[in-house]
Formats: C-alpha cells, sequence, structure tokens
C-alpha cells in the first residue's frame, strides 16, 4: 500500500497546514519569525518539497509521512 502523507506550505513566517494528500485538515496555523518556523518544521519532521516565487516572496512547501497506511 501507498505511504500516505501530510502537507504544508510556509508563507514568510507562517504555517499553513493542507491536511493529509492535499485535504485541508483543522490544525491550527502557526506564525512566528522565519527562522523558527524553519526550524520547528525541520525538528517535526517536515521535508521540504519545492519553493515556488520570486526572491524575499517565496513560498515553500513541505511534507511528512501520517503514519497510516
Amino acid at each position: 500500500m501507498a505511504q500516505r502523507f501530510e502537507y504544508c506550505r510556509l508563507e514568510g513566517s507562517q504555517i499553513v497546514y493542507l491536511g493529509r494528500d492535499g485535504a485541508f485538515e483543522k490544525k491550527r496555523d502557526k506564525v512566528w519569525n522565519e527562522f523558527r518556523a524553519w526550524d520547528f518544521l525541520e525538528k517535526e519532521g517536515w521535508e521540504l518539497v519545492s519553493v515556488v516565487g520570486a526572491a524575499g516572496d517565496h513560498v515553500a512547501y513541505f511534507k511528512r509521512p501520517t503514519g497510516e497506511q
């Protein structure tokens, strides 16, 4: 069976949860400074998937396994 993922994006310093397999999930979004947001995502096991946008105005997308199969 295929592994399932949950997704989020980082817009500046705001972490926006997108849920599992792209479906919205009711998790509280977080707002910190940009350094703390990147540090939090790394420690929580999020993997950078892509960065979209121009320098200074970018959105980073992350994923991590859900533990469900």
